[in-house]
């Protein structure tokens, strides 16, 4: 199955995704990577902004801003050569609707290049277990990924990951991939701390998650 076939094959999939679904999903996506060691240390990240089809990442942005954190999104240029840029914001209202209706930050904000930041987190159609990913196939975040020294985590529903997404020589693999179920380690297939880092941080992070994915305080 090439990649065209596979993006039809996974877009009829994410219809039948249901809102429960997608609520729970949402909030242990973000548990995951909220409380991975990772995220925990780096004083930077680069974070997409979610379509309703994609996980959500509010929680995630929003406990960047919280914890002081440098935080940039992603702004999609106009024209051919399909360039992204990460740009800095201090708070949701830095954003607008952009390129195909995305939410993007507003402009006169500034651009950090990416040597500057320690962690991207990419959005995707589908993605699997060994770190491979499926995008829209314009090619943004691979040419932004590109010779990046930078910790690549992929956020996907477990139910939209494929057995193995076709991956092609520009496409950049994944570090990790975040689904609601485990985090996957392409160098060792799969882990699972988060029982373990829950018994630390106690069951509020669940309410906390949940209030921040429903837009309440």
């Amino acid at each position: 199955m090439d990649k065209k076939e596979l993006r039809t094959m996974i877009r009829e999939k994410r219809k039948n995704l249901t809102t429960d679904y997608k609520d729970r999903a949402n909030a242990e996506i973000a548990t995951r990577i909220l409380l991975y060691p990772v995220f925990q240390q780096v004083d930077s990240i680069f974070c997409y902004v979610n379509t309703p089809d994609e996980p959500d990442t509010r929680a995630i942005i929003e406990t960047a801003f919280q914890m002081g954190k440098m935080v940039t999104v992603p702004r999609c240029k106009p024209g051919p050569e399909h360039i992204m840029e990460a740009v800095q914001i201090q708070s949701f209202d830095d954003l607008e609707p952009g390129t195909m209706g995305i939410l993007e930050p507003k402009e006169g904000l500034p651009i950090i290049d990416g040597y500057k930041i320690a962690l991207a987190v990419v959005p995707c159609i589908s993605a699997d277990r060994w770190g491979g990913r499926l995008g829209h196939g314009a090619g943004y975040y691979d040419r932004w990924l590109h010779g990046l020294d930078i910790y690549k985590y992929c956020l996907c529903f477990e139910e939209l990951l494929s057995e193995r997404v076709p991956m092609e020589q520009y496409d950049i693999k994944m570090d990790r991939v975040f689904t609601e179920d485990k985090i996957y380690n392409p160098r060792v297939q799969s882990e699972d701390t988060l029982g373990e880092i829950r018994k630390d941080a106690g069951s509020s992070i669940i309410g906390y998650l949940k209030n921040l994915l429903s837009g309440k305080k």
